[in-house]
C-alpha cells in the first residue's frame, strides 16, 4: 500500500488477504510438505538420507516464495528434491 498515492488510496476499498507467516510456513513445510515431496519422488524408500536443515528452508521460504498459500512452497521444494535425485540418480 506504501507504493499507492493516498489521494488514490483514500478512494479504494483494501481488502486484506490473509495468508501464513514465515514461522507458519516453516512449520508446515518441515511436518508436512517435505515428507510429502520426499516421499513423491521416491527417495524415502532409498539408501540415502536426504533432510533439510532450517537455514535452507527459510531461504527457500524468503527467496522463492511470494504469495499467501503454501502452493509455491512445495513446487518449489519439489523442484529441489528433483535436482537431488537426478544427482543421485547420475552417481554423484
Amino acid at each position: 500500500l506504501d507504493t499507492i498515492p493516498p489521494a488514490l488510496r483514500d478512494r479504494l476499498e483494501v481488502i486484506t488477504y490473509p495468508g501464513y507467516t514465515r514461522d507458519e510456513k516453516f512449520n508446515i513445510a518441515k511436518t508436512h510438505l517435505i515428507p510429502k515431496v520426499i516421499e513423491n519422488h521416491g527417495i524415502k524408500n532409498s539408501k540415502v538420507k536426504l533432510e533439510f536443515d532450517d537455514s535452507g528452508i527459510h531461504q527457500v521460504i524468503d527467496g522463492y516464495t511470494r504469495e499467501a498459500g503454501v502452493r509455491g512452497l512445495e513446487r518449489e521444494l519439489s523442484a529441489v528434491v528433483r535436482k537431488i535425485t537426478r544427482k543421485i540418480a547420475e552417481g554423484e
